[in-house]
């Protein structure tokens, strides 16, 4: 039985199949749903009251269509939009949304897109795909942003607005995707500006990704933030094991620096009707000059780090729905606030414990 996820990654990374991708010029509807019923507790710091919610997992519903131009070459276009599934609204074109243009020497897009440094990890390592309280970028990349330049400054997980996204064709098994964010946030002083680029490798079990972004100002005139990230995972039978390894530096100030490691460990055992998931991250004290903390990162010289254990079952009903169970524990020191980052708590969580257990059903079509 092929697995909601399985139809799920075939949405995210535009795979499609059937009459449809048949027609060299098309348009399709595409989307997924997936909410759950939570329960978060806070403990430590200063504490939180426990509560019971409901959920919206990133859901969304896009439009996507291609066109054949001949010689090999297509134009082709997205636009997708959140669904907030337990409020009953959304929007139009606030995820991946892009126009573009591929052919034998690769494809460019332009638009607002995941960059590439994200997207190096977020399907191929997280188990949890950075989504639900079990996702990795409660602490990889220092949380999720979507926006501009100089918009989220602390955030290395980004959806980045008026992006230029270049993909090279696969070379035995390698791929190099790079990004550039223009300076459309440019003030009188400040001239804000992205740069993100992954290079990944598959071949038969294995994938291997190296990952870079910088930030050009987004502090001030004059700072310049960077993250490398490693990403690797291998497949045996129906047992796969994952792991990624990041540094970021931040430069609050352009004579104040913040440097901070974080690793993940995973592994995924693939049933014919179900999964099972586990993810360990960890993140190191920060260490720098910087007296100030940059997102979930604390200060440097101050008791910070954090740790956060993550399980998940999953249980596919069709090939295209899914019941699902969830814990995840981020654990704060006491000079850091990470945070879920797919539906955070409401307050900043400095030197608490998060503990949460959710059950949901996800589909996609």
């Amino acid at each position: 039985m092929k697995s909601p996820r399985a139809g799920l990654l075939a949405l995210l990374t535009g795979i499609c199949s059937g009459p449809v991708c048949a027609d060299p010029s098309s348009v399709t509807m595409f989307g997924y749903l997936n909410t759950d019923i939570e329960y978060i507790r806070g403990s430590g710091g200063a504490g939180m009251p426990s509560l019971w919610r409901e959920a919206n997992n990133l859901s969304f519903l896009g439009f996507k269509g291609t066109e054949d131009l001949g010689g090999n070459w297509r134009a082709f276009f997205q636009i997708q939009g959140n669904v907030f599934v337990n409020r009953g609204t959304g929007n139009l074109a606030d995820r991946d949304t892009f126009v573009g243009i591929g052919g034998p020497y690769g494809q460019v897009t332009m638009g607002y897109q995941l960059t590439p440094y994200r997207a190096s990890t977020w399907i191929p390592v997280d188990p949890f795909f950075m989504n639900t309280i079990g996702g990795a970028n409660s602490i990889m990349g220092n949380g999720f942003f979507p926006g501009g330049n100089a918009q989220g400054n602390s955030s290395f997980d980004r959806r980045q607005a008026n992006s230029v996204f270049y993909t090279s064709p696969t070379w035995h098994g390698l791929t190099l995707q790079t990004m550039y964010s223009l300076p459309n946030e440019k003030t009188a002083t400040q001239t804000p500006s992205l740069l993100s680029t992954a290079l990944s490798f598959r071949s038969g079990s294995w994938y291997l990704s190296y990952a870079y972004e910088q930030h050009n100002s987004y502090f001030g005139p004059g700072t310049k933030d960077t993250g490398h990230r490693v990403g690797v995972s291998y497949t045996y039978g129906p047992f796969s094991v994952r792991g990624a390894a990041e540094r970021l530096q931040f430069e609050p100030t352009p004579s104040t620096h913040l440097t901070r490691w974080a690793w993940q460990l995973a592994s995924v055992y693939q049933l014919a009707s179900s999964s099972f998931r586990l993810s360990y991250l960890q993140a190191q004290a920060a260490t720098g000059n910087s007296p100030t903390g940059v997102g979930g990162i604390g200060a440097a010289g101050v008791d910070s780090g954090a740790r956060q254990v993550a399980l998940g079952y999953e249980y596919n009903l069709s090939k295209r729905t899914a019941l699902f169970a969830v814990f995840s524990r981020l654990m704060n020191k006491s000079g850091t606030a990470y945070n879920y980052s797919t539906n955070p708590v409401a307050i900043t969580p400095t030197g608490m414990t998060l503990t949460g257990f959710g059950i949901g059903i996800g589909h996609n079509f």
